[in-house]
């Protein structure tokens, strides 16, 4: 694909990256007037994401036949095995087990595109949209959770596998921009959404107003 192309893309999907940034739940992680019940209250509703994680890029590895895009998957999933333990292992003091109909309806809604979306789609998925959420994700939880075993993975981790896609994209030329952007959009929505949803039950758990 011409890189003018690909280059739109990588403009389109920073401009998310950069809202995310100001979405409800960065802003609990980061805002150093956040009570540490609460901050801790959003790795409780983080574990149910991070388990349907493995869902998620197991399915891509179950649906995708393109051999090339099959080896990129697998090599994916072998790099994200554990992460869900990983978390289990740093909020060891809190047994609770949760579960939430919005965070289980986007983790399935991820699920399922996996299993429909054509192969290239797939990696635009899993790389541009939930690595680079991941990725600010990832960032917030560390200045939150300095010296978290979780978060530092992640942070060099994610900004890996988001480079994936790109490369990905500057590979082939069976995709189209306002495809890519299609499904971008759609998955920076869900993204938004759940993570709407954990600030929202962290504060409500612990009592915490909204800012």
């Amino acid at each position: 694909m011409n890189r003018p192309d690909v280059e739109r893309i990588v403009r389109y999907n920073a401009q998310r990256q950069q809202e995310y940034e100001s979405s409800e739940l960065i802003r609990l992680l980061t805002d150093e007037n956040t009570a540490e019940e609460t901050k801790k209250a959003v790795l409780t509703y983080l574990q149910p994401w991070s388990n349907a994680f493995q869902r998620m890029i197991s399915a891509r590895v179950t649906f995708e036949t393109d051999p090339d895009l099959r080896v990129l998957a697998l090599t994916h999933q072998q790099e994200e095995i554990g992460h869900d333990t990983i978390l289990a292992r740093s909020r060891a003091d809190d047994h609770r087990v949760v579960w939430d109909p919005v965070i289980e309806a986007g983790a399935s809604w991820f699920v399922d595109q996996f299993a429909v979306l054509p192969s290239v789609q797939r990696a635009v998925l899993a790389h541009l949209a939930l690595e680079a959420g991941s990725l600010v994700f990832s960032r917030a939880g560390a200045r939150a959770f300095p010296d978290d075993s979780y978060f530092e993975l992640h942070d060099e981790a994610d900004a890996e596998h988001l480079e994936m896609g790109y490369r990905v994209l500057r590979e082939r030329s069976d995709w189209t921009v306002d495809g890519t952007i299609i499904v971008l959009d759609r998955a920076w929505q869900v993204i938004t959404v759940v993570s709407d949803r954990i600030s929202e039950c962290a504060r409500r758990d612990t009592g915490a107003a909204t800012v």
